[in-house]
């Protein structure tokens, strides 16, 4: 059976598996690459299985380094942030890419925001070598454009998240996740995480799909501008929980990001 053949909304890993293309490319590539690879092909992210099998290899590595480099050790101090000259203003992260001054990620004095972390995890994975189109984003464009030009690299086609819905809904690794476009954002590992059913009051404990995310919540309660955090790993549902908790809602999608665009 080809990968064409199966029925998109009830797909399942097995199956996947079993397929001619599937056992194809694993002559030549990692197992859980074309696996990963094969679902980005069947979301209808890539038109082409070589595409998919590039792109795999890519977002694993950056997810694969965030995990190695960032969590559990980057401690910066969490900010919102955007276009220079608006309102949040600079912070480290504008310096990392604009070569002003020393950006130490590990001893709670540099300034960033989640998607910023996330990006930062690229760029030590070696794929943003030029921050050009960074620097230009945030110094030089309207800012009107900000929001949805770093949104559309971020995720180059949006998948409405259902964690505990079919295979397709639910991220690879290395796809970023957003709760209401920049909101917040996170890196997926790939993995599930098991747990009791959720307690109220206690996000930071609940299952779900595992993200790598830098901010405060949902392990801080309350916290503000400057507040400490650590790049941690945690669930889609437990920030989803935390979210909710304090009153507001997020629509939560996810996609490949185009890692290249911004290099």
């Amino acid at each position: 059976m080809r990968l064409v053949e199966l029925d998109r909304s009830t797909v399942t890993e097995r199956q996947i598996r079993e397929t001619d293309d599937y056992r194809a490319m694993c002559q030549n590539n990692d197992p859980a690459r074309v696996l990963t690879a094969c679902i980005l092909f069947l979301r209808g992210d890539f038109d082409s299985l070589d595409d998919a099998i590039a792109q795999a290899a890519l977002q694993r590595e950056v997810a694969h380094t965030a995990e190695q480099k960032l969590v559990d050790r980057a401690t910066m101090r969490w900010v919102p942030s955007g276009p220079v000259g608006e309102s949040p203003t600079n912070n480290s992260f504008v310096n990392l890419i604009t070569g002003e001054g020393e950006v130490n990620l590990f001893d709670r004095s540099a300034e960033m925001n989640c998607w910023e972390a996330v990006i930062v995890a690229a760029m030590l994975n070696g794929n943003i070598v030029n921050p050009d189109t960074l620097k230009h984003l945030y110094t030089k464009d309207e800012p009107r454009s900000f929001t949805p030009t770093l949104v559309r690299h971020l995720a180059m086609q949006r998948h409405a998240y259902n964690g505990a819905g079919p295979l397709l809904s639910r991220p690879v690794m290395g796809d970023v996740v957003m709760f209401s476009d920049l909101d917040h954002v996170v890196l997926a590992t790939g993995k599930g995480v098991y747990a009791p059913a959720a307690r109220e009051g206690h996000p930071e404990q609940a299952g779900g799909r595992q993200v790598i995310s830098f901010w405060p919540a949902p392990f801080i309660k309350n916290f503000q501008p400057g507040t400490a955090a650590t790049v941690s790993l945690t669930t889609v549902e437990g920030i989803h929980q935390w979210i909710r908790e304090y009153g507001k809602n997020a629509d939560v999608i996810f996609g490949c990001p185009n890692w290249r665009a911004l290099r």
